[in-house]
C-alpha cells in the first residue's frame, strides 16, 4: 500500500517572500502615520487653545467681571497662557500673580502638553488682553488689535492659526495653503 506524502506547511522561500512584503508595507506606512500624528497634534492643540480662550470669554460674561488672558512667550517651544480675574494679567509660569478664576488655576502651554506644537504669536513677545464682562468683546484698549496665535507641527508640515478678533470672535483657520490642515478654512 502506498501512502501519500502531503505537506501541510510553508516552505522557507514562501515565508521569506511574505516577510519581505510585510516589511515593505511597514516602511511605506510609517511616514504617513507620522504625518497623521503631527496633523492631529496640531489640530488638537489649536482646538484646545480656542476652547481655552472661549472659556475665559465665557467666564467674563458669566461672572460679570473682566477676565484677562496673558501669553508668556520665550520661544516657539517654550510658552504658556493663563487667565485671571484682573485687567493686568497674570503669570502662568508660577512666579508672579497666579492665573486663577475662583481659586482654580487656569493655564495651558508647552510644559503642560504631552505633545506640544510650536506656537508663534503675531508679536514675538509677552502680551495681555482682556474680555469685557458685558458682551465678551475685547476691552476698549484692545479694540484696535486682533490677537493671533499660530501653532505649527514639529515637522513644520502643518499649521493652524487661532484668531481673537476685537469683537470677541474666536476662530481657527489655515494661515498658509502650503501647510493647510483639511477641514479648516483659509485665514482671510
Amino acid at each position: 500500500m502506498r501512502t501519500k506524502n502531503i505537506n501541510h506547511g510553508f516552505t522557507l522561500l514562501e515565508l521569506m517572500i511574505v516577510l519581505v512584503i510585510v516589511a515593505i508595507g511597514v516602511a511605506l506606512a510609517t511616514p504617513t502615520f507620522q504625518d497623521v500624528t503631527q496633523r492631529r497634534q496640531t489640530t488638537a492643540q489649536a482646538q484646545e487653545l480656542a476652547a481655552f480662550l472661549s472659556f475665559a470669554q465665557g467666564e467674563a460674561v458669566k461672572k460679570n467681571t473682566p477676565i484677562s488672558v496673558e501669553l508668556k512667550f520665550t520661544s516657539p517651544s517654550n510658552w504658556c497662557i493663563g487667565a485671571a480675574e484682573t485687567l493686568t494679567g497674570c503669570d502662568c509660569t508660577g512666579v508672579g500673580t497666579a492665573c486663577t478664576i475662583e481659586g482654580v488655576t487656569v493655564t495651558m502651554g508647552s510644559a503642560t502638553q504631552e505633545h506640544s506644537s510650536m506656537l508663534t504669536p503675531a508679536v514675538l513677545a509677552d502680551k495681555v488682553f482682556a474680555f469685557d464682562p458685558i458682551r465678551g468683546t475685547m476691552i476698549a484698549d484692545d479694540l484696535a488689535n486682533s490677537h493671533t496665535f499660530t501653532l505649527q507641527s514639529d515637522n513644520a508640515k502643518y499649521a493652524l492659526r487661532v484668531d481673537v478678533a476685537a469683537t470677541g470672535r474666536i476662530k481657527v483657520c489655515n494661515p498658509l495653503s502650503s501647510k493647510a490642515v483639511h477641514g479648516y478654512k483659509s485665514c482671510s
